[in-house]
């Protein structure tokens, strides 16, 4: 998994790596700088279709403050400058230097052209340099440790208006670890009287920095990398903020070569309803194409034809009317399956909700899984939430989840919320969206998988199905959780490789979900 820290775990975790290598601070600051500048030179290669043969060599502006941040970007500019015109504004905020920004500053400052930004008035010398061709800029001003914000009328402020307002539009500009004025968990983007430079990329320095991975800092951050260089004590440590799901994390189980249907597992589907059959189709065949070996869908009996059509390996049993009948055929495959999810396409009439309060009630020895519909009937009676069985999962999309648990400010705010929630009724939250995060009120993981392409009706459903299938077959319900939306979002990432992300139907995530799994 790849640890996600705070700003200050960072800063302890710099400190101590210093002093395990036995190296200086400005040593580790020059190794840091040549990933910076290796990933430059990719970020640059990538976009070399811009360039034609007339237009002039690329040019650079590097901006650096008197910190430690500012001393990475003068370092990888003393690796720029052999090859192309570099300049470097100095943005002087005050006296203070740290000793590596002021080691790295004398190591350029007879071979760059730096230019003193001192005062509000000095800013416009900044215009012409702003304004030229093939113009790639490099933010160092701040980064990760700042602690408040860059008040709008402060000189730093103008600084960093005038660069989003004044550079080219065909510019390309780079942040190193974080856009200037973007702290490291920063809950307050709302207010509108700060300033934040606005990059097209940002390259953390070893591991992604919480704030880059909200999506209200997406129109700050642009495109977000990481670079290794080699932090050993941050490789092998747990993030104190969370951890980003990789591949290796999981153990994909093995299939036995003589088992059966019985021994991957029998799912129970209540899904679908006469006005929205799809969802419950949708997620049915992603339950199948999971990998489970049986499975039961409980559904409207208008739904039935269309199901049976779409996905004849399905057990289709139906109802017309919630009455002792339809209850007493829900109990029995409650009672004959491993596991249970329920929501999609319900609707929340009366019958609906019967239906997700029997569930509820009836699942405490089951692994259970509420989305959709029953996540909004849950809503409407908070006395659901309370006798929710242990460990089940939910998956709400943002706006189910205020109907939840509260409006909330913005995603970090939901995050802690979420957390919260989790460790109060002891469940497991999958809070989607893009690096969707899973929590048991523990412990937070952030999904890297998946693309814009994914958001698309129907993709929820399908999400469940993969879940439910991966419970069937026996997984312990936050493995499940967790290794179902990094399957979700990596089938998401194979359909968009072949019909590109706006054309992605969340049908089309069916057939990738166990590819190279």
């Amino acid at each position: 998994m790849i640890p996600i820290f705070s700003a200050s775990q960072v800063k302890s975790l710099d400190a101590q790596e210093i002093a395990v290598e036995g190296i200086t601070s400005f040593d580790l600051m020059r190794r840091a700088s040549s990933a910076l500048y290796s990933r430059l030179t990719e970020l640059m290669a990538n976009r070399s279709d811009r360039i034609v043969a007339e237009m002039p060599k690329r040019r650079f502006v590097v901006l650096a403050s008197g910190g430690n941040n500012g001393g990475d970007a003068l370092c990888v500019a003393d690796m720029l400058r052999s090859d192309y015109e570099v300049v470097v504004f100095y943005i002087k905020v005050s006296d203070r230097q740290t000793a590596d920004f002021a080691q790295a500053y004398a190591n350029v400052k007879d071979y760059i052209d730096i230019y003193e930004i001192s005062s509000v008035d000095d800013i416009e010398k900044m215009r012409p340099f702003l304004q030229k061709e093939n113009l790639w800029l490099i933010d160092g001003l701040l980064g990760s440790g700042i602690n408040r914000v860059v008040n709008k009328d402060s000189f730093l402020g103008n600084v960093i208006d005038f660069v989003n307002g004044e550079r080219r539009g065909d510019s390309i500009l780079v942040s190193v670890d974080l856009p200037s004025g973007l702290m490291g968990e920063d809950r307050e983007l709302s207010d509108l009287s700060r300033s934040i430079i606005r990059a097209d990329h940002t390259i953390c320095l070893q591991y992604p920095k919480m704030s880059t991975l909200m999506p209200e800092s997406e129109r700050y951050v642009g495109d977000m990398c990481w670079v290794d260089f080699d932090m050993r004590l941050m490789k092998e440590g747990r993030g104190d903020v969370g951890n980003m799901l990789q591949h290796s994390d999981f153990d994909i189980r093995r299939r036995p070569k003589h088992g059966h249907k019985g021994t991957f597992g029998k799912g129970l589907f209540v899904a679908g309803s006469q006005e929205m059959p799809g969802a419950c189709m949708l997620g049915s065949k992603a339950a199948m194409r999971g990998g489970l070996g049986m499975l039961y869908v409980f559904t409207h009996k208008d739904v039935k034809p269309y199901l049976i059509n779409y996905l004849p390996e399905a057990i289709c049993k139906t109802y017309d009317a919630v009455d002792t009948n339809a209850l007493d055929s829900l109990s029995h495959l409650l009672a004959t399956t491993d596991a249970v999810a329920v929501g999609p396409g319900l609707g929340t009439s009366g019958d609906s909700k019967t239906l997700v309060e029997m569930v509820v009630n009836a699942a405490s020895e089951k692994t259970l899984l509420l989305d959709a519909d029953a996540l909004n009937i849950v809503a409407a009676d908070s006395k659901l939430m309370e006798i929710l069985p242990s460990s089940t999962i939910i998956t709400p999309h943002p706006a189910e989840f205020q109907r939840l648990f509260g409006k909330c400010a913005n995603r970090m705010e939901m995050i802690d919320r979420q957390m919260e929630m989790a460790k109060k009724h002891n469940i497991i939250i999958v809070l989607k969206g893009a690096y969707t995060t899973i929590t048991d009120g523990n412990t937070l993981f952030f999904n890297p998988t998946g693309n814009s392409g994914m958001a698309t009706a129907g993709s929820g459903d399908v999400l469940t199905g993969i879940i439910l299938s991966l419970l069937s077959q026996g997984y312990e319900p936050y493995e499940a959780a967790k290794l179902g939306v990094f399957l979700h979002g990596k089938a998401g990432d194979v359909a968009a490789s072949k019909y590109g992300e706006p054309s992605i139907l969340a049908s089309d995530m069916i057939e990738f979900i166990m590819r190279n799994a």
